[in-house]
């Protein structure tokens, strides 16, 4: 009986050994994964917060959304390494990271009547279904309608699918491939021009809001390149002298190519511009790519086809209307989601 005991406590001795080991090393493994992720997670947030968007930096900061969701994973890599400064400093990078998404999920108070609504939508150089565009003026009863990437191909077909009934005013820019952009009205607008200054067309009109004038502007800047930003960055420093010189109620509109995380769209909400999915406490309505092919015809790719990013936006200043609903709509024919907004009167 002697021998048995002996026998087995080595045996028992030496399996406490290994598993002691196996912990040790996976521990080992959770904390190396946890400062690869963190430091992975580093690059975006440092990017953001200094404002560097060099190089693919552009591209990374809007994804800053996403990065957020990713802090869960150094997080639960340092619960389980149970390496407590690991986990304050993953902590604290996800602290940083709410803050700066945190205003899109505050409302802010409108209660009173419907002044306008607004929406903003890219034709995908023109392909986009243009009786679904006129399906959704009617849909939302819009009183505007800012459409970027307009061709004379589209723009024949949305005057056939009866777009011009519903909103009989406008000023059409139509351009080959990208660059035409188009701006329809229930309301008069005066003193409609294009922009100079800009990769694709802009537009600068007058609608009437209440017993005021309302200035509106449609903006396609270029989008940043992986390594070359040149008219990303040119396009964006004509954009924001345009907003910055605007004096009195001005609505912006279009795809902008910007998110609510890169330089350039802050500054511009330091001029006093608020972004409609802010002020609605909306959430993260991403718009672009909106892979409605993906959906429909490949099996399982739901998921995949979701947009990643938010860069078409509708802003507004010293307006006197708070934007209370924003939603982004799926489109066919289009990589972008149409973006509505309604504005109520305070």
């Amino acid at each position: 009986m002697g021998e048995q005991e002996q026998g087995v406590e080595p045996r028992t001795g030496a399996l406490s050994s290994v598993l002691s080991a196996v912990g040790r090393g996976l521990t080992a493994l959770a904390r190396a994964l946890a400062i690869i992720a963190l430091v992975a997670l580093l690059v975006p947030v440092v990017a953001r917060l200094a404002g560097w968007e060099a190089g693919p930096l552009a591209v990374i900061v809007s994804l800053m959304p996403w990065v957020t969701l990713a802090c869960v994973v150094p997080i639960v890599l340092s619960l389980l390494a149970r390496d407590w400064i690991l986990l304050g400093a993953s902590a604290a990078v996800a602290g940083l990271c709410l803050w700066w998404i945190a205003p899109i999920f505050v409302a802010s108070t409108a209660e009173g009547p419907v002044a306008l609504r607004v929406a903003t939508f890219s034709l995908a150089n023109g392909g986009a279904d243009a009786d679904a565009v006129v399906d959704l003026v009617r849909e939302h009863d819009l009183d505007l309608l800012a459409l970027t990437e307009l061709t004379p191909d589209a723009q024949e077909r949305l005057e056939a699918a009866g777009l011009d009934d519903l909103l009989p005013y406008s000023a059409e820019y139509p351009g080959e491939w990208k660059y035409g952009t188009g701006l329809w009205s229930t309301r008069p607008l005066a003193e409609a021009e294009p922009l100079p200054g800009f990769t694709a067309q802009a537009i600068r009109a007058e609608v009437g809001l209440g017993g005021d004038h309302l200035t509106v502007i449609v903006a396609h800047p270029e989008s940043p390149g992986v390594f070359d930003h040149s008219g990303w960055d040119a396009d964006l420093v004509s954009l924001k002298a345009v907003l910055e010189a605007e004096q009195g109620a001005v609505l912006v509109a279009g795809d902008l190519n910007t998110t609510r995380d890169h330089r350039g769209f802050r500054q511009i909400e330091s001029y006093g511009y608020v972004d409609a999915v802010d002020e609605a406490g909306a959430g993260f309505l991403a718009t672009y790519p909106s892979g409605t092919f993906l959906r429909h015809h490949v099996p399982g790719s739901s998921i995949l086809a979701e947009p990643l990013v938010v860069i078409d936006h509708i802003l507004a200043k010293d307006a006197g209307i708070v934007a209370a609903e924003v939603d982004a709509v799926e489109m066919p024919r289009s990589d972008h989601r149409a973006l509505v907004a309604v504005y109520r009167e305070p």
